[in-house]
């Protein structure tokens, strides 16, 4: 019902489709009018006014011609049309199942009724179109060919489609967690920065956009200074542009951004036209962004992307929830598709969820984008190490570097994995990184280290990912504490062991290891984290955070500052 809203609404429309229900008339167990409050089950087309055939299961001829006049008027209009079969189920829910238990009289009626083959052929015979012999010599026939490719089907292997046509290019992702390469010439970094906010002469850019936005961006790219979240996601998907690759950003408000700060459509104050920068950075532009603003459907919407990137390998595909809870109306599709496709189909799937996470205050219904959850759906091993073959890549970048890095890497890399990203509300503005970050010769780091800690007297050693460090790091330079290091976990899944162990080497001192959370303790990524830690790196970590709660977070704003001040306090209890 949800995908029929999607039917005409722009970026959605894939030219009309031909529905066919096969209508038995029951659910599982229940009667047709539990199932619905309409008269037919087929009324739902009509909230898009639909063309509705009804024909009778039992003659088959009308059901042929019920099918042409559909494929003939879509092929006409290019328009939804929808045939409702009307017929009944002969063995209930499957052919184990007894349906006299819950409907003993259909089913009197049913089990005295002809099959639909016995009354076409013997419609045939009594009208003379067809001879009885020769009716049984083509069912003998028929039943032959199955009886044999039965006996063949325990010893046939069917041939490999994965991997081919679009995704010819493709490889399977390996045991080892690789690096790859993503920078990008400065000055093409500094050429599509410009371009990102280059309107026509024509185009009344809103005041404060031109004010604040583009000339802000223009001086940050030309002085090659530090740079924001929106301007390395202009620069990740720009030049992703120029290297070929399209891009096609959906959610609800993404072409603004649901905190105002992307931008990455600007609307002309004077005729309410669109106009998107990044698809005009030359004459002979071959790939173009796509800015999809959605509507409140996210099972419908996230179902439509996923099967956009499922695709082509060459298209990038981002979904942007409005706040990362908001992915829990498609938990079906995450469950279903973006977390077991490749399992269940050998389909691989590039698919970049950006769910905007952290405490800030905004109550239980802005706050979590439920990281336990994906993490969960991960076939991350706890003894390890894992590598990219895992099902997911779960992160949770703290630099807008970081964020440039891992958008371009879902394109750059010779395999596609869905890509789950705790994206920052807070930090949009605040969080920075240079251009020089972006170059050739950079890449995505699964772990930051601590850019400021003495490795020889850090006795202290927190782990943390997210926005959660800025707070733990302002409080540390607050309190002038020099004892501890803060290590940010920026790649959850696969599980960067190795890296993690590389950075906890560098403070042979260190004596207590912290796990620091805005979570509370039944949510977020202690869960995943302690038990990985302990196995594969053989330390004990503390935990610091929230006490487990039913809800995501309060909803009061004395309390969270409270529960903020706490989180700090015992973080670094010897301050």
């Amino acid at each position: 019902m949800e995908s029929l809203g999607l039917a005409y609404l722009p970026h959605f429309d894939v030219g009309g489709t031909v529905h066919l229900i096969t209508n038995n008339q029951l659910g599982f167990t229940a009667e047709g009018d539990h199932g619905r409050s309409s008269l037919h089950c087929s009324d739902v087309a009509k909230v898009i006014g639909c063309p509705v055939i009804h024909v009778n299961g039992d003659h088959p001829e009308e059901v042929v011609l019920a099918s042409r006049i559909a494929m003939d008027y879509w092929l006409k209009f290019r328009r939804d049309v929808l045939v409702d079969m009307v017929c009944f189920r002969r063995w209930g829910h499957n052919e184990g199942d007894d349906p006299t238990f819950t409907q003993p009289l259909i089913y009197k009626t049913v089990s005295n009724r002809q099959s639909v083959p016995d009354l076409y052929t013997d419609g045939l015979t009594s009208s003379g179109a067809a001879r009885e012999e020769m009716l049984s010599s083509a069912v003998s026939d028929y039943t032959k060919e199955l009886n044999r490719c039965e006996k063949e089907i325990k010893h046939y292997s069917p041939p490999a489609t994965h991997l081919r046509g679009n995704w010819s290019g493709m490889r399977w992702a390996t045991e080892q967690i690789t690096e790859w390469d993503t920078g990008y010439p400065m000055d093409m970094l500094k050429y599509v920065g410009l371009k990102s906010v280059e309107v026509p002469s024509d185009l009344q850019m809103h005041p404060l956009l031109m004010k604040k936005h583009a000339a802000n961006r223009k001086k940050w790219v030309e002085e090659e200074a530090m740079i924001d979240w929106s301007t390395a996601e202009a620069l990740a998907i720009g030049t992703l542009l120029y290297q070929g690759f399209n891009v096609r950003l959906s959610g609800q408000d993404v072409g603004r951004g649901t905190f105002s700060h992307r931008h990455a459509m600007l609307v002309c104050q004077d005729s309410d036209k669109a106009f998107i920068p990044l698809n005009h950075l030359s004459e002979s532009q071959t790939a173009f962004l796509e800015v999809v603003n959605n509507p409140l459907s996210e099972e419908a919407v996230l179902g439509f992307e996923y099967g956009f990137s499922t695709e082509s390998p060459l298209n990038l595909v981002i979904w942007e929830a409005q706040f990362g809870d908001f992915f829990n109306g498609a938990q079906i599709m995450i469950d279903t598709m973006v977390s077991g496709g490749e399992a269940k189909w050998l389909l691989q799937n590039g698919l970049v969820m950006l769910l905007p996470h952290g405490y800030d205050g905004f109550g239980p219904e802005h706050s979590s984008c439920r990281l336990e959850r994906f993490l969960q759906l991960c076939d991350s091993s706890v003894g390890g190490p894992d590598g990219d073959c895992v099902n997911m890549h779960v992160a949770y970048p703290t630099t807008p570097a970081q964020y440039y890095h891992l958008l371009r890497r879902q394109m750059v890399r010779n395999f596609r994995k869905p890509l789950i990203v705790a994206s920052p509300k807070a930090i949009l503005r605040s969080a920075e990184s240079s251009l020089h970050d972006m170059v050739p010769g950079t890449m995505f780091q699964p772990v930051l280290t601590d850019p400021v800690a003495n490795p020889h007297e850090v006795t202290r050693v927190v782990l943390c990912s997210g926005k959660h460090y800025y707070a733990l790091d302002a409080y540390r330079r607050e309190k002038e504490v020099r004892d501890t290091a803060i290590i940010r976990l920026e790649l959850l899944c696969p599980f960067p062991s190795s890296y993690i162990h590389q950075e906890l080497s560098r403070y042979p001192n260190a004596k207590a290891f912290i796990w620091s959370q805005e979570e509370p303790e039944n949510m977020g990524t202690w869960g995943f984290v302690e038990p990985r830690v302990r196995s594969q790196l053989g330390h004990q970590l503390s935990f610091v955070g929230r006490k487990s709660y039913a809800a995501p977070a309060v909803g009061v704003g004395k309390i969270h500052d409270a529960e903020v001040e706490k989180l700090l306090t015992d973080t670094f209890p010897h301050v």
